[in-house]
């Protein structure tokens, strides 16, 4: 009874799994949302500050207008001056964060739309901005919305573009630089296999490891199999590097037969000629003593 009552809940559990890569992409998009509220608020008080200072300066240029002193009367001149500059400057930087507001607001929309029409995605798709293309069995077709993504689907990021991912049932979300080329090879029982073809991505994984299911991120160069972590991929000319903020990455040379294991605080190259290159600190790629590719 204990054993039917335990996968009863571990299949409940796992269909709620399948399901969150739209919840957290949902989540993401109201804390943008949010953000973006509260950076109204602060633009708001700052225009009320700035209408208390141009207040103050009027009431001096009064004052100095009454006792006829000139020197008093052009220090407060250009006190009111640079009040009005100071307050149309936070009346600016207000019609901006409304605006970004807005924008968000549209973004969650969109987000919240594309979750609730498409079950199958096996991935969520948000253009972040400039120019980003989606190309399935040859066919290329640019995204300014959110928009499902599936197993064998290509996401472009185009010059001075970016764009956000969330995948694997929930566990992955993906940050692509511009000029990046990203791409779910498989997703299954399994677990999921992406690829990294070109540029940029900043991933954060968690609970692959549980189950047995894995979460693999390949270049040319590497195969990054992750296990509960944060890294970045940059997939160059000559090869790769991953850098490891948190967790362990298992690398495997596309190459040779070779790998080696990329802890927190940790990065490697991994050459497409040379293959793996030794693991250093991640600080000593900070402090500027990097003299690799």
């Amino acid at each position: 009874m204990k054993r039917v009552l335990f996968l009863l809940l571990l299949a409940a559990w796992v269909e709620i799994f399948a399901a969150e890569a739209g919840t957290r992409a949902i989540e993401w998009a109201q804390a943008e949302v949010n953000a973006a509220r509260e950076s109204v608020s602060s633009a708001e008080k700052r225009v009320e500050a700035a209408q208390s200072d141009l207040r103050i300066a009027k009431e001096m240029q009064n004052d100095t207008q009454i006792l006829k002193d000139p020197d008093a009367a052009a220090v407060a001149r250009e006190a009111v001056t640079v009040s009005l500059q100071g307050l149309r400057e936070a009346e600016i930087l207000l019609e901006r964060s409304k605006a970004l507001v807005r924008h968000k607001e549209r973004l969650l929309a969109s987000v919240r739309e594309t979750v609730s029409s498409v079950k199958d995605a096996k991935g969520i798709l948000i253009p972040l901005g400039g120019e980003v293309r989606r190309t399935l069995n040859g066919a290329a077709s640019v995204s300014d919305t959110c928009t499902p993504l599936r197993a064998g689907e290509r996401v472009d990021v185009g010059s001075g573009a970016s764009a956000k991912l969330f995948i694997g049932r929930g566990d992955g979300e993906i940050d692509l630089g511009e000029n990046s080329s990203f791409s779910i090879s498989s997703e299954g029982e399994e677990g999921l296999e992406a690829i990294l073809s070109q540029g940029f991505a900043h991933v954060r994984a968690k609970l692959k490891h549980y189950f047995g299911r894995k979460f693999e991120v390949r270049t040319p160069a590497a195969v990054c199999a992750v296990r509960g972590t944060e890294f970045t991929l940059r997939h160059h000319l000559h090869g790769s590097r991953l850098e490891v903020l948190e967790g362990t990455v298992t690398v495997r040379s596309s190459s040779k037969d070779e790998w080696v294991e990329v802890h927190g605080g940790e990065w490697c190259e991994i050459l497409t000629a040379e293959g793996i290159q030794p693991v250093k600190k991640l600080n000593e790629l900070r402090n500027g003593n990097d003299d690799s590719h």
